[in-house]
């Protein structure tokens, strides 16, 4: 004879077996290692920066699995942080343990913080100042632009106290506009392009400056687009009057000129880079008067650089070596003998 199964039974125990795991979870005590990292934020982030801003710390946890396990997925969903005091100068975080037990994330856990490496941790703060700065176009360089106006007139430059020191009373801050923003724009006619504000050059090592807002529109009339660039050779040409080019040699020892910067508009940059085939060729010229070639002169500045084109025509560039735009070329000079033809007895 079968017996029917006790189903009651089944449930019953079944039911027993949760119980008993659900509250082995909450009662059963762990210990876990996690590491993470720990932030430290200043108390007015407008006034005040933290260096260095966070570490990365090892806890000692404690507690039911079922608190640890929170605890895992606070760590893996958002980053610690401790607030700094407002004051400037050297701050000691001490019993690290103790303060992250303290955040409200934490304890809403259940997990104890048993200890921390480090146990504490060592910060500087720094007091910042707020500056008014007038804003100024900064056009790329070679561009011609008239009519310049930029929006917001002025920004707030945020930078440590000690450092605001050093800038003058009246500050201005550059709106940089990038060569590509206006590499194809038609001149003569009104555009605005955003610039990026930074300070001056001379200002460039300042840490931790912040400027606000980052950007400014600039809006100007472009009247000439040019581009700089950096020719590997240019050859030096020599002019002198035609009618005494048979009585005199001249020799140039070094007849070209390495790394030449050469400042001409876009299209013709373009030319010029593209050195392969036919195209304009950039020379360096040196006129010779009938006097100086008499004298034998040993040597002469270049006059000025001209762009020459396959048709003969030429244009003149804005040129230099090592910011030199009239570099000196060393000259040979001779006289040619004159030769008297033999009489006829």
């Amino acid at each position: 004879m079968n017996r029917r199964p006790d189903f009651a039974t089944l449930i019953l125990v079944t039911i027993v077996a949760m119980l008993i795991w659900l509250v082995a979870e909450d009662y059963t005590s762990e210990d876990v290692a996690l590491q993470t990292r720990l932030d430290f934020t200043a108390t007015n982030a407008k006034h005040y920066v933290v260096q260095p801003a966070y570490t990365e710390v090892t806890l000692q946890l404690s507690g039911p699995k079922r608190a640890t396990n929170k605890m895992q997925a606070l760590l893996q969903s958002e980053t610690l942080s401790i607030n700094s005091p407002a004051q400037n100068g050297t701050h000691t975080f001490e019993d690290l343990a103790m303060l992250i037990q303290a955040l409200p994330e934490v304890r809403e856990t259940g997990a104890s913080i048993d200890s921390v490496d480090p146990s504490n941790f060592q910060v500087h703060i720094t007091e910042l100042a707020t500056v008014d700065a007038v804003v100024r176009a900064r056009m790329p360089e070679g561009a011609l632009v008239q009519d310049s106006v930029v929006s917001p007139e002025k920004a707030t430059i945020i930078l440590p106290k000690d450092e605001a020191a050093r800038l003058p009373e009246s500050p201005t801050l550059e709106s940089v506009v990038d060569a590509r923003e206006i590499q194809h724009l038609e001149p003569g006619v009104l555009h605005t392009v955003k610039g990026s504000l930074r300070l001056p050059e001379e200002f460039s090592d300042l840490a931790n400056v912040q400027i606000e807002p980052s950007t400014a529109r600039v809006s100007f009339r472009l009247v000439a687009r040019n581009r700089s660039i950096t020719l590997d050779k240019v050859y030096v040409q020599v002019l002198v009057n035609p009618d005494v080019m048979t009585s005199f040699k001249v020799t140039l020892p070094g007849s070209l000129l390495r790394s030449v910067q050469v400042e001409a508009s876009t299209a013709l940059a373009e030319q010029l880079e593209n050195g392969d085939g036919p195209g304009p060729r950039v020379v360096a010229i040196v006129p010779l008067s009938n006097l100086e070639l008499e004298q034998g002169i040993k040597s002469k500045p270049v006059a000025y650089f001209l762009a020459l084109s396959p048709d003969g025509t030429g244009e003149a560039v804005t040129a230099s070596v090592d910011g030199n735009a009239h570099p000196d070329i060393e000259l040979q000079i001779s006289k040619i003998p004159v030769t008297t033809p033999p009489t006829t007895p």
